[in-house]
């Protein structure tokens, strides 16, 4: 890209960033809360779908990738299953599964159930989906294989793909490629997302401070559960303007093909 079409995703993240400091700030915490996390039924979080659910026929319609059709047909693939387990975690589908198989290893609210311990002793919190669960001598072995398999289908084909096509990328950044900026807009708003997850238990730990105050949430983890939810419909939409992009990209044949 020759003009300023890369600025495109920097501008549009610190917009889309800006209106989320300003929805924290105009909304009191509890309120807040209420409508951007409810276990993926609040009102924020199925406005959230459409935007992930869009970039299925998106990705087939305007195809963002060149080369052979195998190879397209592929990475297109890739992206549908993405997007598809994006949803399931968006609505916590992948818990609720677990939860039917193993009622008596999930608690009815998405946590790990009573009577399972670490190797210090303490008992096993938190939700099924971390490594400490596959590598816990209690956890049956086929509820092992489901834990797996969400991993492999969500986070191992997005690494895989990522670690493709990251060569390209980097050229792109450097070349001011439009697509590569909204690419990267997209992984900025995966880290904002995962330190906002973290940031109340990194703080709770670290200081000793709870998550919630005495009567409830406090301004403080409402900022991280705004900017969380915010972030996961950022990302969807950094998505969409990145698959519209590059296909634009390659149409007129400004794609790299090394």
């Amino acid at each position: 890209m020759k003009d300023k079409g890369w600025l495109a995703g920097p501008v549009l993240f610190v917009a889309l960033a800006g209106a989320l400091l300003v929805t924290w700030a105009a909304l009191e915490p509890s309120t807040l809360v209420r409508n951007f996390d409810q276990g993926g039924y609040s009102p924020f979080e199925l406005a959230t779908l459409p935007f992930f659910a869009a970039i299925v026929p998106l990705v087939w319609w305007k195809c963002p990738f060149d080369g052979p059709k195998a190879r397209r047909v592929l990475l297109c693939t890739a992206v549908s299953v993405v997007a598809v387990m994006a949803i399931a975690k968006e609505l916590d589908l992948h818990i609720m599964v677990l939860r039917a198989v193993y009622p008596d290893y999930v608690g009815a609210d998405g946590g790990m159930a009573p009577g399972l311990f670490k190797p210090d002793g303490r008992p096993l919190t938190g939700t099924p989906f971390k490594m400490r669960v596959i590598t816990n001598a209690g956890v049956p072995f086929g509820m092992k294989l489901i834990v797996v398999a969400y991993f492999a289908a969500f986070f191992g084909v997005f690494a895989a793909g990522f670690a493709y096509l990251f060569p390209r990328w980097i050229k792109g950044v450097f070349r001011l490629d439009a697509a590569s900026w909204a690419w990267g807009c997209f992984g900025a708003s995966g880290v904002m997302v995962q330190v906002a997850d973290r940031l109340p238990a990194w703080l709770g730990h670290g200081y000793g401070l709870d998550k919630h105050s005495a009567d409830g949430i406090t301004a403080a983890t409402s900022l991280c559960t705004c900017l969380e939810e915010g972030g996961e419909m950022m990302i969807a939409i950094f998505a969409l303007l990145t698959i519209w992009l590059s296909h634009g990209a390659v149409a007129r044949g400004e794609a790299d093909r090394s």
